[in-house]
């Protein structure tokens, strides 16, 4: 009885303790709180802490933090089309919504001058209303494409095709400038999408269809825009890029060991190594599950295997998509909450439903099955977006006294800058055929060459630009361009040529109405001695650029047809378009063609500079091109088993017997110069690459890299950049292996007559790929062979190389301390390791390797270690952020399998107490051995600081209710601003 005595006294006065203590807590809070109001405003000088971050966090209501994680549209700040200072502080100011998207109002084409007045605007509401600062987000794709004035660069796809990522952080650079001076420091830039589906209305947005290439320009993008004090925003996350029609906003049909075999390749890229800020996810599916609301793409994908910590944001309306779209919602309930539950997405790009998301976001916090898990998700995701704005020195920079900002709007649309974009332009331009040598066209020192310009896109400066272009869909008129040149315009402006030119037929390849005498047009072409024809395709993007057809229309390709039967002139035809469109008969009836894709308004001086030769064509496909409807041979990285089946005679009908690559138009890589290049004395310095275990110290007696070289010579009469490629082709593998695949580049200027000796190192880390036992995890296979081939069109597996092949390489295993690779064990260990959990159980990660090996079962014939599930288990637990790093280790042994069990002893257990014993308890909870009184005590305390923890949000929420909303933020607020100041700044406008 004595034992239960103390307790029996100790629980009322513990009770009446705590109602004493509550009595005194409530005035100290309530006084503190008063003090807090009564503080003078706090000026942020420089970038703020992570506790700074979490005052603000704390001082924000539900409502706050629901509308904090809304991003709306730009034109609800209109009435009568005018901006509406009374809409700013509604949203801005009382409601706090936390981000504003950045699109042309109708066709209002805003200067930066213009935009940053607005965001000064929208600043100060949230100064007033003590508010975290509001953070805009634009599509600056190609340059600050939407700025009126701004610098307008080529397309993405024009930038891969110069095969020099410094282009790509040169025209990310100078976009983030200018649109920087709008005031507007989000890009949603770039796009990490391999571009594989030729039908597809975004092709131009990518920078290809290789992981690798794709990898290296996005994250120069990434660098690009984020050196300049903007975040970038990759997109769109994962598989979106490969509708399975070829119509936007499909559903994308990949497979889970593709999805991370290359899919996953480039976001690794912008992600590891570029550091991108944010990450949207996508439209569309790629498994049967939307992306915004699927946990395996967003958590255990982006967040968990990838480690991205930064903003997630929906595409545009993407949760309310969820209802009427995708069809798996009830309601916008059921939509955000799907949202919330399954996915890790921290902005809502609502765009219009202010309303729908504030209820449906209130409806699921009330719900008190999930408002603990909804509360959490609403701070992770509040505390993302504040540390976002934090890094990007919001908090600390006004608008109004940013003077290195205001000078940036003088230089915006700079003939610097549009140089630099022109140089791009020049060298994104690829010479895909030149037959006889017709380019670059020879002028007579004795006469002028007739010259004819025709065609639907060569006197637009709108179809040479694209999408994305001042507005959405592409500028409607050329009168909104501030600069550029056609074709037709360059052309003329050449005095050694006699230029006469005629519309044809117009985009959709009709003939155009109003033409010219037919009599005096027919003529010009007769007695021309060059037609330069322009084709290509009207602007669009995303969904609105759907097409059933790949072919280009037929109205085009005949009129070329036309043009080559009518006259002796040679026919030069030029390509303007987003997508690689099927050409049929064109390329036969074409001397030459330029394929220029879209390079922007000055891409007719570029054109016509190539043409007459002042500059040299350098660009290099970044995708195959087509020549069937069938898209065989795309990409070009297709698995060998992925053949064609033809007959030696094509005129003999099926069956047919003989099996061979397909046909392209192009191939991946392929591009022409005005000069020639030979490559010879191809060189290996090892045939057998060797492994060893990242752990391993017997790394220094193998051979963990070969090294590849080989002579380039300019055998021509001109100086020339070529780009030398080089191609793994893998001769045996578990999983099918690719025709090829590029290992990697370097693009080198050469003079006439110059050879240069290009090396390039080949890694053991090159030839890992997603294995056959798992879909998720790369391995190395030992004896795997392989050739490494040299240039653009070398093929090794059918030996056409001439020269260009390395002899058949050999990968195998070289650990002395270890007789078989298994990449299970391989992958568990480095994650045990790495984490501190082999620290925990006394073990080198060659003990557990060994450990790993020595449980494999006889009758195991998939598996020689602990297997894939034990690998994805741990996982689970070691990359997931929200668990503590003091508990991962015991989580692991606990509900995965205690693999180390036999490695611990009971005097392992009293001497430290860190690692769990075989009853699976903690091992703190058996180091005491206390008294029953203390025990008792410490209970007590225990719940009496539970009491706390339980009672006083209780009282915080009802004080919060009944105090003014407005009140309590003073610490996080900038400089006094008045009504009067800010409707001054709104008369600007």
């Amino acid at each position: 009885m004595t034992s239960l005595s103390l307790p029996r006294i100790l629980v009322p006065a513990t009770l009446l303790l705590l109602l004493i203590l509550l009595g005194n807590l409530i005035p100290v809070v309530h006084s503190q709180q008063q003090q807090r109001q009564q503080q003078p405003q706090q000026q942020y000088t420089q970038e703020l802490t992570q506790t700074q971050l979490e005052e603000i966090l704390n001082s924000m209501s539900l409502s706050d933090k629901i509308h904090h994680m809304a991003q709306i549209d730009f034109s609800l700040l209109f009435t009568n089309d005018k901006i509406d200072h009374e809409k700013i502080e509604y949203y801005f100011g009382k409601l706090g919504i936390g981000s504003l998207l950045i699109v042309p109002y109708k066709q209002e084409y805003l200067t930066a001058s213009s935009y940053r007045s607005i965001m000064l605007a929208i600043q100060n509401v949230t100064q007033i209303y003590h508010r975290p600062p509001v953070l805009p987000g634009i599509d600056s794709v190609h340059g600050a494409n939407y700025i009126n004035g701004a610098i307008l660069f080529p397309q993405p796809i024009n930038i891969a095709s110069t095969w020099e990522e410094g282009n790509a952080r040169s025209m990310a650079s100078f976009g983030a400038r200018e649109t920087l001076a709008a005031g507007i420091p989000w890009m949603f830039s770039p796009i990490v999408g391999l571009g594989m589906e030729p039908s597809w209305s975004r092709i131009y947005e990518t920078f290809g269809e290789d992981p690798y290439l794709v990898g290296v320009f996005a994250r120069a993008v990434v660098e690009g825009i984020q050196q300049r004090g903007v975040a970038a925003c990759g997109k769109h996350f994962v598989g979106y890029s490969v509708p399975r029609n070829g119509h936007d906003r499909s559903p994308s049909w990949v497979p889970t060991r593709h999805l991370y075999q290359y899919f996953v390749r480039p976001w690794r890229q912008v992600i590891d190594y570029g550091n991108v800020f944010a990450v949207m996810e996508s439209y569309t599916e790629y498994d049967g599950v939307p992306n915004v609301a699927y946990r395996n793409s967003l958590v255990k994908l982006l967040r968990q295997d990838l480690g991205f910590e930064g903003v997630v944001i929906t595409d545009y309306q993407e949760i309310e998509n969820l209802i009427g779209f995708h069809k798996v919602a009830l309601d916008y309930d059921e939509a955000v909450k799907m949202t919330l539950l399954e996915g890790s997405v921290d902005m809502s790009m609502i765009p219009f439903n202010v309303e729908g998301w504030s209820n449906s976001m209130n409806h699921n916090w009330n719900d008190a099955s999930i408002q603990n898990v909804v509360t959490k998700r609403m701070d992770d995701s509040v505390r993302r977006i504040l540390q976002l704005k934090n890094k990007l020195g919001m908090f600390h920079t006004d608008l109004k006294d940013d003077e290195e900002e205001k000078d940036e709007i003088g230089k915006v649309g700079s003939k610097g800058r549009r140089a630099v974009a022109l140089d791009i332009a020049r060298e994104s331009i690829i010479l895909t055929k030149n037959e006889g040598g017709t380019l670059p066209l020879h002028n007579s020192n004795r006469k002028k060459s007739k010259v004819h310009v025709t065609g639907p896109t060569c006197d637009s400066l709108s179809y040479q630009s694209g999408g994305w272009t001042i507005e959405w869909q592409g500028a409607t008129s050329d009168n909104f361009f501030q600069y550029g040149q056609t074709v037709l315009d360059a052309a003329l402006g050449q005095s050694q040529w006699d230029v006469t030119s005629s519309c044809g037929v117009d985009i959709l390849g009709d003939v155009c109405d109003g033409q010219e005498n037919q009599e005096n047009v027919s003529q010009q072409r007769l007695g021309a001695d060059y037609i330069v024809v322009c084709i290509g395709e009207e602007n669009y993007t995303e969904k609105p650029g759907d097409i059933r057809d790949l072919h280009l229309p037929q109205g085009q390709r005949d009129f070329v047809k036309q043009l080559k039967n009518e006259s002796n002139a040679k026919i030069i035809v030029v390509y303007f378009g987003g997508r690689p469109r099927l050409l049929g008969d064109v390329v036969d009836n074409a001397d030459s063609i330029l394929m220029a894709f879209l390079p922007g308004p000055d891409a007719g001086q570029a054109v016509v500079e190539i043409i007459t030769g002042d500059q040299n064509p350098s660009g290099r496909l970044p995708i195959t091109y087509p020549k069937y409807q069938d898209g065989g041979g795309i990409p070009y990285w297709h698995t060998v088993s992925d053949q064609c089946t033809e007959s030696n005679n094509p005129h003999e009908p099926m069956p047919h017997w003989i099996y061979t690559p397909y046909e392209v138009q192009w191939p991946f890589g392929y591009g022409l110069s005005y000069t020639s290049f030979q490559y010879t004395n191809l060189q290996v310095d090892a045939k057998t690459l060797s492994y060893s275990l990242p752990w391993s110290h017997d790394g220094k007696n193998s051979r963990n890299s070969i090294k590849v070289s080989i002579d380039v010579q300019n055998t021509g009469s001109r100086q020339s950049f070529e780009t030398i490629m080089f191609f793994l082709f893998v001769e045996n593998r578990h999983v099918t292996p690719e025709y090829k695949q590029l290992l990697g580049y370097k693009r080198r200027k050469i003079d006439p007559g110059q050879t240069i000796t290009q090396e390039f190192e080949v890694t053991t880390n090159m030839l890992r790929h997603v294995g056959p036992h798992d879909d998720t995890h790369d391995i190395l296979q030992m004896g795997q062979k392989f050739r490494v081939g040299v240039g653009a069109t070398t093929d090794c597996r059918r030996m056409e190389a001439n020269g260009s092949c390395t002899e058949m390489l050999t990968l195998e295993f070289h650990d002395k301390s270890q007789d078989i690779y298994d990449p299970s064990c391989e992958a568990a260990c480095v994650l045990l390791e790495t984490n501190g959990c082999l620290t925990i159980h006394k073990l080198s990660a060659n003990d557990c390797y060994s450990m790993c090996r020595s449980s494999h079962s006889p009758t195991d014939t998939v598996s020689l270690g602990w297997g894939w599930n034990y690998v994805n288990c741990i996982e689970t637990i070691l990359l997931d952020k929200t668990r503590s790093n003091d508990s991962k280790c015991y989580n692991v042994d606990n509900m995965c399998r205690n693999v180390f069990a036999s490695t611990a002893t009971s005097s392992d257990h009293e001497e430290d107490t860190s690692i769990m014993d075989e009853s699976k308890t903690r091992p703190e909870d058996t180091k005491y051995t206390k008294s029953s009184a203390e025990t008792v005590l410490m209970a007590i305390l225990a719940g009496f600081v539970g009491a706390l923890i339980i009672i006083y949000p209780f009282y915080r929420n009802a004080k919060g209710k009944s105090s003014n909303k407005t009140k309590g933020r003073d610490h996080i607020a900038f400089s006094p601003i008045s009504r009067n100041e800010m409707n001054m700044e709104l008369e600007i406008i």
